[in-house]
């Protein structure tokens, strides 16, 4: 005789408390994207206006920007612009990812490493990288090499220490409970030293995306010959605001889709966080 599974319904009280929770998420999340409308409509209403009374020579209004960004892609300058800007971007940061994670993590991980290191970290820290870039030109030319170097020293400090705040900020009642049943070094690392850092290291590889970016774009602009740096300074020498803006634009949309990925990934690998972003 087949036997039946009944399964107890939901209890009208639990329905009706779930309903009304996504009702008023769905509310809130719908309030936020309208300020959030409303603030962009507003900022360029204003644009429009002040770039009229001043003219496209000092401030190209946002209706003239659609123009210049259709002319900057039928030309392809926009997008060779972009491919070389991504280039040195994304090479510098993911060599800044593999050295300030793993320097960041050992010299957490082995105090008398981390005590060593830490007064060199500190001072390179506050050292502006951006009057290093004359120095990196006699260095490495005008090529891919300084540009890579420039975004790698943007941001490799920002990734670093926050893993070695991460590691240093880890429970030691932990690492005493993983040694008590027989965890051995590798175990350590992969069971409680990994976990428990993410946040942190997930934390300045946001910032590090920021710094990266700005590493890339002050990098161009001095160099003036490549990347959408380089396309700035050209279209500011021709008096082509609209231009700039074009290229603005395209940089906080890189910026922001970059910040996503991270925070994204960080979503995936660390669901038991309970930061603003989960």
């Amino acid at each position: 005789m087949a036997t039946a599974t009944v399964t107890a319904p939901t209890s009208y009280i639990e329905q009706e408390r779930i309903s009304v929770g996504a009702a008023v998420r769905g509310w809130l999340f719908n309030r936020v994207r309208l300020i959030q409308l409303i603030f962009v409509v507003v900022i360029l209403v204003v644009w429009e206006i002040v770039g009229r009374l001043l003219g496209s020579f000092f401030l190209a209004p946002p209706s003239a920007l659609w123009g210049a960004a259709v002319e900057m892609i039928s030309t392809g300058e926009l997008q060779l612009a972009l491919l070389d800007s991504l280039s040195s971007l994304l090479a510098g940061y993911a060599t800044a990812v593999v050295v300030g994670v793993g320097v960041g993590f050992f010299m957490g991980w082995y105090r008398p490493f981390g005590e060593t290191l830490n007064p060199f970290v500190s001072a390179a820290y506050v050292i502006p990288t951006a009057g290093l870039v004359p120095i990196f030109i006699i260095w490495f030319g005008l090529g891919f090499t300084a540009r890579w170097v420039t975004v790698f020293l943007f941001c490799v400090f920002e990734i670093l220490v926050s893993t070695y705040t991460g590691v240093r900020n880890i429970d030691s009642g932990l690492v005493r409970a993983g040694r008590a049943f027989g965890a051995n070094e590798w175990q350590l690392f992969g069971k409680v030293a990994i976990p428990a850092s993410l946040p942190f290291i997930f934390a300045g590889l946001r910032m590090g995306v920021s710094r990266a970016l700005k590493g890339m774009i002050i990098a161009e602009l001095l160099f003036a010959v490549t990347g959408l740096g380089g396309l700035i300074q050209s279209a500011a020498n021709y008096y082509r605001t609209d231009k700039v803006f074009v290229i603005v634009i395209v940089l906080a949309l890189l910026g922001i889709a970059l910040s996503a990925v991270v925070q994204w990934t960080e979503r995936r690998v660390t669901p038991w966080s309970d930061g603003p972003n989960h």
